[in-house]
Parts: structure tokens; C-alpha cells; sequence
């Protein structure tokens, strides 16, 4: 038993090690990573994220892969790295909290954490450069010490746990918007307390004031001075989000509970369900904590009730609270009371089968030739200052070419909102007098595609652009248009 307690620790840490930088830079296909790529890049060189370009989201990832970028090389690697580095320290919390804050022992300590990071919409994000992999990162380490002030000890550790918790909370909305999220569920709770009479008022009122401030100090002071001193702030991180398209009153009724079944349904069949048996009838996680868990839980499951659109990954940090029920559920279905020992088995293959999409070592190896192929090709047509504009400024960032500042985001959801339309992009490809256009076709096309007046925008390409060639990226055609010469 003491050799499995030794050798359990290094066998966990090599699989999911190597499992998270194999062929890390292989496949290419993730236009949100693009933009966030690019912004970097464009960061790394001097320019200033709102003002001199746009994007929509707070900007702690961006700088710090920026920084990245200038020490090694702009590359694809460093990016996603540094996020898989940071989705693993989020592991390694897991397993502290569990075995240090909920004392379920070594070896089930390991096993939630290694559920948790692998776990396929986390590892996604580890494998990923985005935000959310920040965010969620700082959002563990703040929920950590949230749950450490909770904790039997010290009355002067315990504010200062409080405290550390509102610094995290602070940097996890600096690198993603929705990261203020941790702070209200922990208000929630204080609230809940007060209400069940299990904490005074005025010790309430200080843990709200100690978390407050820390959160202001990490990231209340940094965005006030980006407010007043970088232009297009509020509308790149607040304004353009609450600009997006909206979902009916009418669809609201059932569409969060089709958007939770799509988060259960992502490969979180596994961990979910027995985390709910924990929840309900473990005994495991104490009053308080089962509080400020739930209460986070639910402060983030809160944006799938939200109208606008919804992706499994806005949720993401859930699984984190949920990954201590998880434990509870395991540790109650193990214990061989009543008929619990009999679902233990089905429980054990049901976790295996939702883990199975990340021990696919043919996804894991897939090479992506058909984005290296277009960056190359944008390469021998342009100079090196040429500007260039497509559904993907990712193509930007592995051609090295600038993309017009307005248009380095032209996702779905400013087209579909009209927040860009088809006068916008001809206008900033006259402005910039852009050299290569690369359009999306195909049924997964979801960019330019959805630009309000999309025909006039194709006129305008037939106007002042020839048709250069057609490129098969991966399940995409990217129809490639250069400006007619004189033009």
C-alpha cells in the first residue's frame, strides 16, 4: 500500500503530462484561440488591446502571452502551454483541497483530481489558449482559500485567507469578464448565512469587506485606470457583450435547461451524476462548505439562464465545486452501505466512457496542413506589412500579417448582432487597403457568412478583388480573394 501511495502520485502526473504535450501545436482549428493569438502578438509589438485594436476580453491571458511571445517566439506552443500548466496547478489544487480542507484521504484525493483535469471540456481548455483557462485557474486558487477560511484555525489566517480569496477572484476577472461571478456566489453565501443565523452580522460584513477590497485592489483599480485611459474599453469587455444578440422570453422558458443538458451531455456524464449523489445524500462536506460550494456552483451555472449565446465552456468552472461532491458521491457509493455498493461499478464505467474523448491519441495527433498551408500561401502573396482580413485573424498571427483593428474580431456574434456589417468591412479594407480577403464556405462557416447584408459584401469582392484559389481547411473551404491591381 505505501509503495502504490508513492508510485500512484508520478504514474498520474507522467499520463496526464504527457497526454497535455502531445503534438500540443498540431491542430490549428479554433478561431477563438486566432483572435486571442493575434491580440497577443499585436501586444508582444507595442500596441494596446481596445485602442489599437479590438477585442472582448480583459486582457491578463493576452499580456501575459504577450510577454511569451517576446521572451521565446509569437508560436502556437507558448500560448497553449502556459494554459496547460496552469489547467495542471488547478489539478493540484483539487487534490490539496480534497485532502487537506475535506480529508478524503490520498488516494481518493488523486483520483478527483485526475477525473477533474481530465475531464474533457478542462483539458480542452489546458490544450487551448483562452481566457477561460486563466480564469479558471485564479477562480480555483480564490474558491481554495475560500474554503480555507472556512477551516477550524487561526482567526488572523482565516482574513487573511478571506483576503487572498478576493485578490484571486480579482485576477480571474482580469483575465475573463464572467470571473466576477466567484465573487457574487461568495456574497450569496454570506447572504445565506445570515439568513440561517450561522454566522454575526458584523463577521459576515468583514469577510464581505476583506474579500471586496482584495478584489478591488487585484482588479477594480487596474480596469477603473483602463476606463479612463485606454479608449474602447468599456465597449470592447462590457458594451459588446451586452450588445449581442438575444435569445426570446419565450425561448428562455426551456433553453437553460437544454443548454444544462448540453454541459451534462459534454462528457460530464460521469463526473455530474455521482457529484449530485454526493451532494444529496453525502455526508462528506460539511454545512458551511457545502454552502459556499453550491453557491459558486450555482452563481456560474446562473449564465446558461442568461439570454445571448451559450457554449458549454462559459460554465466550465462548475465542474470545479462539483469535483468535492464527486469525491463524496465516490467515498459514499464505496462505503458498502445499503444498495450503494451495488451502482458503484456502473458509476466506475460510466467515468471511464466520459474520460474516453481525451485518451483519443488520433485526435490528440491530428495534424492541422490545411491552416499552415493557407498562412503560407498569405505569406508569398503579401509583404510582411501587408494587411489581410478573413473569418480567422489566427491566419494573421501564423501568416504575420496585421489585420485591419476593427475587424480583428468578426466573429458570429458581431455579425449576427449587426455590431459589424458588411459597410464596416468594406470600408476598413479600403482604409487599410487590405491585399488578401479568405472567406469561409461550407455548411460549418458561422463569420462573414452571417454579416447582415452578405451579398453586398460578396459584390464588393467581385468589384475590387479577384478570385485567387480555394483552400480546404480541415471541414472548411477558405475561398482566397486578391485586390485587383491599381486598385
Amino acid at each position: 500500500m505505501r509503495l502504490l501511495k508513492m508510485l500512484l502520485p508520478v504514474a498520474l502526473i507522467s499520463l496526464v503530462l504527457f497526454l497535455g504535450f502531445y503534438n500540443l501545436s498540431g491542430n490549428l482549428m479554433d478561431d477563438d484561440e486566432g483572435t486571442y493569438l493575434y491580440s497577443s502578438w499585436r501586444i508582444s509589438l507595442g500596441e494596446t488591446p481596445y485602442r489599437d485594436f479590438f477585442v472582448s476580453q480583459t486582457p491578463l491571458s493576452l499580456y501575459v502571452t504577450a510577454v511569451l511571445f517576446k521572451v521565446f517566439k509569437p508560436d502556437v506552443f507558448w500560448a497553449r502551454a502556459a494554459c496547460f500548466l496552469l489547467i495542471f496547478a488547478t489539478g493540484i489544487l483539487v487534490y490539496r483541497a480534497a485532502s487537506k480542507l475535506f480529508n478524503f484521504g490520498h488516494i481518493l484525493s488523486l483520483g478527483m483530481a485526475a477525473v477533474f483535469v481530465l475531464t474533457k471540456q478542462i483539458f480542452y481548455l489546458g490544450r487551448t489558449f483562452m481566457p477561460d483557462g486563466y480564469m479558471l485557474f485564479f477562480c480555483a486558487a480564490a474558491l481554495y482559500f475560500a474554503l480555507k477560511s472556512e477551516t477550524p484555525g487561526n482567526d488572523e489566517d482565516q482574513k487573511t485567507a478571506v483576503f487572498l480569496f478576493g485578490i484571486f477572484s480579482g485576477l480571474a476577472a482580469l483575465s475573463k469578464a464572467s470571473g466576477i461571478l466567484l465573487l457574487i456566489g461568495y456574497l450569496f453565501y454570506l447572504i445565506y448565512l445570515l439568513i440561517r443565523k450561522t454566522e454575526k452580522p458584523w463577521d459576515a460584513a468583514k469577510k464581505a469587506l476583506l474579500s471586496s477590497a482584495g478584489f478591488v485592489l487585484s482588479f477594480g483599480l487596474i480596469y477603473i485606470l483602463m476606463l479612463v485611459f485606454v479608449p474602447g474599453t468599456y465597449h470592447s469587455t462590457v458594451g459588446f457583450h451586452l450588445a449581442k444578440e438575444k435569445t426570446t422570453a419565450a425561448a428562455l422558458l426551456t433553453l437553460p435547461f437544454l443548454r444544462l443538458g448540453q454541459f451534462i451531455g459534454s462528457h460530464n456524464y460521469g463526473l455530474i451524476p455521482v457529484a449530485l449523489i454526493g451532494l444529496i445524500f453525502g455526508s462528506a462536506v460539511k454545512e458551511r462548505k457545502r454552502a459556499l460550494l453550491v453557491s459558486v456552483m450555482l452563481a456560474f451555472l446562473g449564465l446558461a439562464f442568461l439570454p445571448g449565446e451559450f457554449f458549454a465552456r462559459y460554465v466550465v468552472f462548475a465542474l470545479f465545486p462539483l469535483t468535492f461532491f464527486f469525491g463524496a458521491g465516490i467515498k459514499l457509493l464505496s462505503s458498502g452501505r445499503n444498495l450503494w455498493r451495488f451502482v458503484l461499478p456502473a458509476v466506475a464505467i460510466l467515468v471511464l466512457l466520459s474520460l474516453g474523448p481525451t485518451f483519443n491519441l488520433k485526435r490528440l495527433g491530428a495534424h492541422d496542413a490545411g491552416t499552415r498551408t493557407l498562412a503560407a500561401f498569405v505569406q508569398e502573396q503579401t509583404a510582411p506589412g501587408d494587411y489581410v482580413f478573413g473569418d480567422d485573424s489566427g491566419i494573421n498571427f501564423h501568416a504575420r500579417r496585421p489585420c485591419p483593428p476593427r475587424l480583428v474580431d468578426v466573429s458570429g456574434a458581431m455579425t449576427k448582432s449587426g455590431q459589424i456589417t458588411a459597410a464596416d468591412v468594406m470600408n476598413n479594407c479600403e482604409r487599410y487597403s487590405v491585399k488578401l480577403v479568405f472567406v469561409e464556405k461550407g455548411h460549418s462557416a458561422h463569420h462573414l457568412k452571417n454579416l447582415k447584408n452578405f451579398p453586398l459584401f460578396e459584390n464588393y469582392l467581385k468589384e475590387r478583388y479577384e478570385f485567387v484559389k480555394s483552400i480546404r481547411r480541415e471541414f472548411l473551404d477558405v475561398d482566397i480573394y486578391k485586390r485587383r491591381s491599381g486598385l
